[in-house]
């Protein structure tokens, strides 16, 4: 699946918290038609209570998402931000994570929604897969690195 596309590559995206993050790179998928008007809601909402932070070996990621009905087109946004943004881990919502990049991910068939977290959890443990996401110096790079690792 082709899941990355140029104009859903942020680079040096400026968030004082996780839902400013959200807010930011949500609405770039929903500016650009691939989920519904409810998806940046139901993202905020649904991270109260399933964070989606991952404290890995590099440095610390967020991968928020949704259930399906907010998703029009599948894809995911990779946002790397300007400064790290505090969140929630995943299954220990006490622990914080600085999180530096978003994978922000529009699923839209749940069938596929685990197929896809084991496939981003493929990344996230190859350590210099993630050391390319970090060394990005722009835009373009970062798109390059994730076309290299996310679509498949």
């Amino acid at each position: 699946m082709e899941a990355v596309h140029k104009e859903l590559v942020l680079y040096g995206v400026e968030a004082e918290d996780a839902n400013e993050a959200i807010d930011k790179v949500g609405n770039v998928l929903y500016t650009n038609g691939y989920v519904r008007e409810t998806y940046v809601p139901a993202v905020k909402e649904r991270e109260v209570d399933y964070p989606t932070g991952l404290q890995l070996n590099t440095y610390g990621v967020a991968m928020p998402h949704t259930a399906g009905v907010h998703v029009n087109t599948p894809a995911i946004c990779v946002a790397k931000l300007a400064k790290p943004v505090i969140f929630g881990h995943m299954g220990e919502p006490e622990r914080k994570v600085e999180a530096r990049i978003l994978f922000m991910m529009a699923i839209k068939d749940p069938n596929k929604q685990l197929e896809m977290l084991q496939s981003m959890m493929g990344v996230f443990t190859n350590d210099e897969a993630m050391l390319e996401f970090d060394a990005a110096k722009d835009e373009q790079e970062l798109y390059e690195v994730a076309a290299k690792y996310l679509n498949s």
